[in-house]
């Protein structure tokens, strides 16, 4: 084990229970915001992929039945082509409008699962590693209020760093999330435009269909 080592676990095992829960707590944001965001990028690239094959589709104008056999189940556009195809042919475009802005805004929402949470974690980890900040200058105070001349450096470095450590941990934890939530948030805006486009394109072949069968 080297000197290092030796010094972080000497530090750890002198810092109290409260420093020690800061700093468990903010790993534990950390990795939870890291593995949102591996998840978030990766389920949003596959969304944008599968929406831009669904537009190609669309713009066949092939059957919407058809069209809807070759998406995958659990895109969006599949599930706009279900809500197109089961509404009655006698319905009025309004009417077939209304319910694809509905889905719409629900796959919307789907999209944005998980982005309060990279919210939270970066709006709260600085506060809470502040929290530690102050936990550890409390600590150095307290060190120093039992000494009555000198001031004993040793006495007081470890409260120090505890509370040095702290604010460094929570501008680790917080900025990612921070810079994560705006560019996630701005993926799913592009991917929310060509679900919109996707969704005028089937409404406009819905209603075409429709028009036909009633003819």
């Amino acid at each position: 084990m080297t000197v290092e080592n030796t010094l972080w676990l000497a530090w750890w095992h002198e810092a109290d229970l409260v420093i020690q829960s800061v700093f468990i707590l903010l790993i534990s944001m950390s990795l939870l915001s890291w593995s949102l965001m591996s998840y978030k990028t990766q389920q949003l690239h596959r969304i944008i992929k599968e929406e831009h094959r669904a537009s190609e589709h669309l713009d066949t104008h092939a059957p919407l039945a058809t069209t809807q056999e070759k998406l995958i189940a659990s895109q969006p556009s599949h599930a706009l082509l279900n809500e197109a195809l089961k509404q009655p042919d006698h319905y009025e475009r309004e009417a077939i409008s209304s319910q694809l802005s509905q889905r719409l805004q629900q796959e919307h929402l789907q999209l944005e699962n998980g982005l309060t949470l990279l919210a939270t974690i970066g709006n709260a980890a600085p506060f809470i590693g502040l929290f530690g900040t102050v936990w550890g200058i409390m600590h150095a105070l307290h060190a120093l209020s039992g000494s009555e001349t000198a001031i004993a450096l040793d006495a007081i470095a470890g409260p120090v760093s505890e509370a040095l450590a702290a604010t460094a941990a929570g501008i680790f934890t917080a900025v990612p999330a921070v810079i994560a939530y705006n560019l996630l948030l701005r993926r799913i805006r592009f991917a929310s435009g060509i679900m919109e486009g996707n969704a005028i394109r089937i409404l406009n072949q819905r209603c075409a269909a429709g028009t036909d069968n009633a003819q």
